[in-house]
């Protein structure tokens, strides 16, 4: 994933952002990402679920799935 190609869906629910890639070859994969404020208060983002994300990671993956079955 190229940082010049943007990802061509994303979906997102509370601070979990599942990003889909197409690669060169025509499949897809997914990135899962949450965000979060670190301690100076600015705006962060990491690749862990904590018990709060499992459930809102679920979801965009489910998404992200469906997206990808629809192409």
């Amino acid at each position: 994933m190229a940082d010049n190609n943007p990802p061509v869906a994303k979906f997102r629910v509370g601070f979990v952002t599942a990003a889909v890639w197409k690669n060169d070859a025509g499949y897809y994969s997914v990135t899962l990402q949450t965000s979060y404020k670190d301690g100076n208060g600015d705006w962060q983002n990491g690749d862990y679920l904590n018990h709060g994300d499992l459930l809102n990671g679920a979801k965009v993956l489910e998404r992200a799935e469906q997206w990808i079955a629809q192409r």
